[in-house]
């Protein structure tokens, strides 16, 4: 009782620094378990909605798909369900948006056994449902009518009488693309084409691989092609996987580990506070071993007293960490458009934070309760608060101070005595600046990622020499588009490209033709060159392709669409994976001169209206001239989906880093506390000496700012390592960066900023005890 009592009188003495471990842990704890628990309910949502959706397995787009090719699909052992299926391209306009989508019908919107919607109710005719990511993006509400122009065919207006959530499609606003869906009949009012073109299949075995999938889907193609169909190509998803979810799975274990090393931080801040605690009980503790206290019960004691910090902090952290998880798990839901709805964070994962709030403090608490407890008694009855035993009071710095009185002046003394003060104790100044350190190098990292970034969508937009794409809804002779476009006024510049979708090998392919004369693509090389002039069937693949498909090396030949091609060259195209290769070459390929879109320099590329008038009149020419739009994109649109992608990341990484730096911060302050408290009495004789309020504020705010200024210097070497990895990390999540190693200065010398900012703030407590301590009282500390 009176242990536990004497436990509970010291946690109330040292309040202010027992609110800073409860702090510091509980920051700590409440990043890394935000992305605990945003990761458990990100791994459940998409386990639980993406499987219990009946995801399909494959689609086949076929010249025509009817209820022949159904039960065709259907009478497949393999094959546990299908369905027909239709989409379109289109573009939306509602409140002054126009916005490229696709509308999308189903032979039965209630099917459940492949690809379930979530809907209220199915569509019916005469009106489109919207699906939920898209409907901020497009700009529409539900119950008002949207103007919608499909490929090739008239504006209409047409209401959205519902919404659905489609959990197998990537987020609208991401894609740029708004998803409706509509029956038959609504598309055929709207122009389209009647019947189905896509067949949709889901695999019986729940477990199987991609390559099973592709065999089943292998059979079904040779029996509907000995039926009469054309089948024009095949697209077999990962399994059970959705589209995004590797790629959030990376993203949320690099930023745990950052959570990690924010609680590593948090635990140089504990041992600095525990020893600030022991500090001033040094005497204590020697007068309890002399009464007869063991070792084990004086550490059972303190580390009693750590251990209810860490409880108190776990009760802090731990909702706070549950509501933000849950908050931050939904935006990552979103992403991959699932709701979180009747989802929570696992018991386990509540009781490994509980556990960590519990142990982070005890096990930081544990070396510095055996230095004190090993501690002679003799010498700690001696204590003084200025030296260790053994140390001399008075430090060798008579040569430098010679040195810095002519340059300084009267200032040279005070600021080597508060230089040398930040040296005294140098396991705890190591442990401060390892703190500071560490989360200014993650400060760093994260710019330097940002940086390179930045850089990486700079070089992939000024590679694509034009402002506006435009794909046309039937192919049409290239010369013509061509012509059309540089009659329009403002545009300089147009080439026409054509694409083909194939395979290599079981491998989906795109190849893009362009012209091998063109000027508007000239995208970076990496390896080897650029598509020489002429029909030669060559390729030129982008990185993320060859990443896919390591066998398209720059030299290898490989037969695709029953012709052998050459790989010649390998180009940065950020997250694309195709391949290039010259329109002649498709050409020859399909006997003719065909294009599918169009690319437009324009005489004012940063003008939105001139942009907006371009299209105006190419549209009214193309329509003229009998040519449908599809679709259309301008540059700027197409950089703000990639950045939109991007940059998210790089933001939260960065948030990480200005967590660790307040950590840091918390600990440069308990640092400067305890240096105070140790040196009452040198402080004392200072002020009995006529030192000023002033002077002892400076050599307080000198000795925090070396601190800092330590931390700053670890920091940049401490940036290179952390700045590759994160590199590396986002290379592997979403695409290949130019490594930026090495801060820009004004990075640098703002950190170095922001951090003296911080010491001035963190040493200002310290500061002004230090001021309120009258001289009597200090020379009389014990």
């Amino acid at each position: 009782m009176l242990k536990a009592l004497k436990s509970w009188r010291d946690l109330w003495q040292h309040r202010a620094r027992s609110l800073l471990v409860v702090l510091a842990v509980a920051l700590g704890l409440t990043a890394a378990g935000t992305i605990l628990n945003a990761w458990t309910l990100v791994e459940r949502a998409t386990d639980d909605g993406y499987r219990a959706s009946r995801p399909v397995s494959a689609t086949l787009a076929l010249d025509r798909a009817d209820a022949r090719a159904l039960a065709m699909a259907q009478a497949q052992p393999g094959i546990a369900a299908a369905r027909l299926r239709r989409s379109v391209m289109a573009a939306v306009q509602a409140n002054g948006r126009s916005r490229n989508a696709v509308v999308v019908s189903l032979d039965d919107f209630r099917r459940e056994n492949i690809g379930r919607l979530q809907l209220d109710a199915p569509p019916t005719d005469g009106g489109l449902w919207m699906e939920r990511s898209s409907l901020d993006f497009s700009g529409a509400s539900v119950g008002e009518p949207v103007s919608l122009r499909l490929a090739g065919g008239e504006t209409q207006s047409v209401d959205i009488s519902g919404l659905v959530r489609d959990v197998s499609q990537a987020p609208g606003w991401m894609e740029n693309l708004v998803y409706l869906y509509g029956t038959e009949a609504t598309l055929t009012r709207l122009g389209a084409t009647a019947g189905f073109n896509e067949l949709q299949v889901r695999m019986r075995d729940e477990h199987a691989t991609r390559a099973d999938v592709r065999g089943v889907v292998d059979t079904l193609k040779a029996a509907l092609t000995a039926g009469g169909y054309v089948v024009k190509s095949v697209d077999v998803p990962e399994p059970g996987q959705h589209i995004h979810a590797a790629q959030m799975d990376s993203l949320l274990m690099t930023q745990g580990a950052f959570g990690l090393l924010a609680l590593l931080a948090c635990g140089f801040l504990v041992v600095n506070l525990v020893s600030a605690m022991l500090a001033g009980q040094t005497r204590e503790i020697a007068v309890m071993k002399v009464l007869g206290g063991s070792p084990r019960q004086i550490g059972a004691m303190v580390l009693a007293q750590a251990g209810a910090l860490g409880l108190l902090a776990s009760a802090i952290a731990l909702p706070t960490a549950l509501w933000l998880g849950r908050i931050y798990g939904g935006l990552k839901a979103e992403l991959l458009n699932f709701p979180l709805d009747g989802i929570a964070t696992p018991a386990w994962g509540v009781v490994l934070q509980l556990t960590v709030g519990l142990a982070l403090p005890l096990a930081a608490a544990a070396l510095p309760v055996r230095a004190a407890l090993r501690r002679p008694v003799g010498e700690a009855l001696r204590d003084i608060g200025i030296t260790r035993e053994g140390q001399a009071l008075g430090l060798q710095r008579g040569a430098l101070a010679a040195r810095l009185v002519p340059l300084l002046g009267g200032w040279a003394r005070p600021l080597l005595l508060s230089m040398g003060n930040a040296f005294r104790r140098r396991q705890r100044m190591v442990l401060t600046v390892l703190a500071l350190a560490t989360g200014g190098a993650v400060y760093l990292g994260a710019a330097n990622l940002r940086s390179a970034v930045r850089g990486s969508v700079d070089d992939l937009f000024s590679a694509q020499r034009y402002q506006l794409q435009v794909r046309v809804a039937v192919a049409t002779s290239a010369s013509k588009l061509e012509a059309i476009a540089l009659d329009v006024p403002g545009v300089t510049a147009a080439e026409a490209w054509r694409g083909l979708r194939t395979s290599l090998g079981a491998e989906p392919l795109t190849l893009l033709g362009v012209p091998s004369t063109g000027r508007l693509l000239a995208p970076r090389l990496i390896e080897g060159r650029w598509l020489g002039d002429g029909a030669a069937q060559e390729l030129v693949v982008s990185r993320l392709l060859q990443r896919q498909q390591p066998g398209l090396a720059v030299g290898s030949r490989h037969r695709i669409a029953e012709r052998d091609w050459t790989v010649v060259g390998l180009v940065d195209a950020g997250p694309q994976a195709l391949a290039y290769t010259s329109r002649a070459a498709l050409d020859a390929l399909a006997s003719n001169e065909l294009a599918t879109s169009l690319v437009l320099k324009l005489e004012r590329p940063d003008s939105p209206i001139a942009l907006l008038d371009a299209v105006q009149q190419l549209r009214g020419a193309l329509t003229e001239a009998g040519i449908g739009i599809a679709a259309s994109q301008s540059q700027a649109d197409n950089r703000r989906v990639v950045e939109d992608h991007l940059l998210m990341v790089v933001d939260f990484l960065g948030a990480m880093g200005l967590v660790m730096i307040a950590v840091g911060a918390m600990g440069l302050a308990s640092t400067m506390g305890l240096a105070v408290l140790e040196r009452r009495r040198e402080i004392g004789v200072l002020r009995a000496i006529g030192a000023r309020d002033g002077a002892i504020l400076a050599m307080v705010q000198v000795e925090g700012l070396t601190l800092v200024v330590l931390a700053w210097l670890a920091s940049l070497p401490l940036a290179l390592p952390i700045s590759a990895l994160l590199e590396v990390a986002f290379g592997r999540i979403m695409f290949s960066v130019p490594w930026r190693l090495v801060p820009s200065a004004a990075t640098a010398f703002g950190w170095l900023g922001l951090m003296a900012l911080i010491s001035l703030i963190a040493c200002a407590l310290p500061a002004r005890r230090a001021l309120r301590i009258p001289a009597a009282q200090a020379l009389a500390y014990a």
